[in-house]
């Protein structure tokens, strides 16, 4: 077998091994992006423990067949596939952060706890606040109910004086 061809092997290979591990991943189409942003961008996914994979769609398809994902087919154009090992929805929010400033990229798919997400649905998921946030909501909710009481007690107390 020729070197490149073992090359390109292995590199299918791995990509196949990480989608299979990712807790998510999204494909979305980068031309246009400058490589200051694709630079900041892989440093936004490096803190929450993402990667960014460039290479040949063939690649990528393969990659796909073999991690046993049929619902993203046909790669076409420059894309790019971002994997999450950590926090499922933080690429979408960078992506989507990026998709505003850039009307050029295009989102492919993506898939987050086993389920097909489209285009439409990014921006839904993107607007979800983070797990810090969700619990600050939270206790803000069970602060609001406690503090009612209390100024319900004031106002009685300041009544009865």
């Amino acid at each position: 077998m020729k070197p490149i061809i073992e090359k390109k092997q292995q590199e299918t290979n791995h990509l196949a091994e990480e989608l299979k591990t990712a807790k998510s991943f999204l494909v979305f189409e980068y031309l246009g992006l400058s490589a200051k942003k694709i630079t900041e961008l892989r440093n936004k996914l490096h803190k929450s423990n993402a990667k960014m994979y460039v290479s040949k769609n063939n690649i990528f398809n393969r990659a796909l067949a073999s991690a046993n994902i049929s619902e993203i087919k046909d790669i076409t154009g420059p894309n790019a596939i971002i994997i999450s090992k950590g926090d499922e929805i933080a690429p979408f929010k960078e992506i989507h952060e990026i998709m505003k400033d850039h009307k050029f990229i295009v989102f492919k798919g993506g898939i987050a706890e086993s389920n097909f997400i489209s285009s439409d649905k990014l921006s839904q998921i993107a607007s979800i606040p983070g797990r810090e946030g969700l619990y600050s909501m939270l206790l803000s909710c069970l602060q609001g109910s406690i503090r009612n009481f209390l100024y319900g007690l004031k106002a009685i107390e300041s009544q009865k004086q």
